[in-house]
């Protein structure tokens, strides 16, 4: 059983399908008043003599975004691991909607450096090296599996040309990031204080006990360079985070939402606004709950307030949305 910070980059859905996971300590929410998704609460299930067998999912590409993906293939092909206590057996909603948030503001991603926390199948990370990033990490939890099938991944879709501008590690937010930053030695576009652009965070906000962890590493990573702040008129800027998510579990959007104040309230202070609210279907049908809420993205730009600059949420700022 992996203790609390040993479990924070993983993506939990609502279903009772939860039922059938191994048991991991970490995943339990004082706000979840017993409802039963705490992973820690659940029996594993005797280890089988097989693994569970991989399955692929599909990104097309979005009508009108010229994307060169090599070899003529018009499509993004994601293997996931069969079956997994920590999600990663999913293609997120979430994912691909940020990915297409991606390719429509690449602004944000072209000649920058790029991280992901929590990737799963990491398929915006994937994105983002396609683009014109000049450096991306995708991490995930340090399981063999995860790393290995987000190597899998990277070496399946990301033509030879521009293999190298993508590398693939294991982290535990609110552990030591000196590793990570360490893979932008040498990357020409390397900001002054040697951290990241942009960071990718897709899915994370329902573990709300790993918040304080989250927002330790994003402040870890993230690059001190001052971003604009974003008008009408202007579009959005980095350095910054992407925060995507559904509201997987409707009784508790506010404890979701608790990330953003909290975010706000730390290292210099933070701002935020809302980028993007899309219809994308629920991920399992038959789990409880109001569907509009459970099948709508909801994407975040939050930035590091500048000396004066009041931190908090930003409503109706930006050109990006």
């Amino acid at each position: 059983m992996a203790d609390q910070s040993e479990a924070s980059s993983s993506k939990l859905p609502t279903s009772s399908r939860l039922t059938d996971a191994a048991g991991l300590d970490g995943f339990s929410d004082d706000d979840d008043q017993g409802v039963g998704f705490g992973l820690d609460d659940l029996l594993p299930e005797p280890e089988s003599p097989l693994p569970a067998p991989y399955s692929f999912a599909t990104f097309d590409v979005p009508a009108g975004v010229d994307l060169d993906l090599g070899e003529g293939r018009t499509h993004i092909l994601t293997r996931l691991v069969g079956a997994h206590p920590l999600w990663g057996h999913y293609l997120w909603n979430t994912a691909k909607v940020l990915s297409t948030y991606l390719l429509r503001h690449t602004g944000l991603i072209q000649g920058n450096s790029v991280l992901e926390l929590g990737a799963g199948a990491g398929l915006p990370s994937i994105i983002a090296a396609l683009a014109g990033a000049q450096r991306v990490v995708v991490t995930d939890y340090p399981d063999a599996s995860l790393v290995e099938n987000l190597r899998y991944n990277v070496d399946m879709n990301v033509p030879e040309d521009r293999r190298g501008r993508i590398r693939e590690a294991g982290h535990l937010w609110g552990h030591d990031v000196e590793a990570l930053l360490k893979e932008l030695d040498g990357v020409p576009s390397a900001n002054s204080d040697g951290k990241y652009d942009l960071l990718l965070l897709s899915d994370l906000v329902f573990n709300h006990s790993q918040h304080p962890a989250l927002i330790s590493t994003v402040n870890s990573l993230l690059s001190h360079s001052p971003a604009a702040p974003p008008t009408t008129n202007t579009p959005a800027s980095t350095p910054c985070i992407l925060v995507f998510f559904t509201h997987h579990r409707p009784h508790l959007v506010a404890a979701d939402m608790a990330f953003f104040p909290r975010l706000a309230e730390s290292g210099t202070g933070w701002a935020y606004e809302k980028v993007v609210e899309e219809w994308a279907g629920v991920m399992f049908e038959e789990d409880p709950g109001d569907e509009r809420v459970r099948g709508t993205v909801h994407g975040w730009r939050a930035w590091r307030v500048r000396e004066g600059e009041e931190a908090g949420e930003r409503k109706g700022t930006s050109s990006a949305a």
